[in-house]
């Protein structure tokens, strides 16, 4: 029995290692997000991937089509700056994903960002 044990100990470590260290990076310091259609009506938002990270580890939350096999794209890939009629533009997918989950995390008493504009589109 303690055979049996400590092998699915070693896989479990085993898997968790290959996860933690076969994940692409992370990008490093803030990001600048631009390229929202009216963007030049607001300020750019300035967006901390390191603190969102810790609180969606999951990184399907936000880049919702990536499926693991390399780093996941930014959003202005798949979501254009303009409507397309397909896709939500970036401005859009940006507040329905971001706002929505601030939203949701101070519906449930959680510390969160901010759902205002002037909380984001700072000056």
């Amino acid at each position: 029995m303690k055979k049996i044990v400590a092998l699915v100990v070693m896989v479990v470590f085993l898997a968790v290692g290959v996860v933690a260290f076969g994940a692409p990076a992370a990008p490093a310091g803030d990001l600048k997000i631009v390229k929202a259609e009216g963007a030049e009506k607001k300020p750019v938002v300035t967006f901390s991937h390191a603190k969102h990270a810790v609180v969606a580890p999951d990184c399907k939350i936000c880049h919702h089509t990536w499926k693991g096999e390399s780093a996941p794209q930014k959003c202005s890939e798949c979501h254009a700056a303009k409507k397309d009629g397909k896709k939500l533009n970036s401005k859009n997918a940006a507040h329905k994903t971001c706002r929505g989950c601030h939203r949701a995390m101070k519906k449930d008493g959680k510390k969160t960002g901010p759902t205002p504009c002037k909380g984001c589109h700072k000056k």
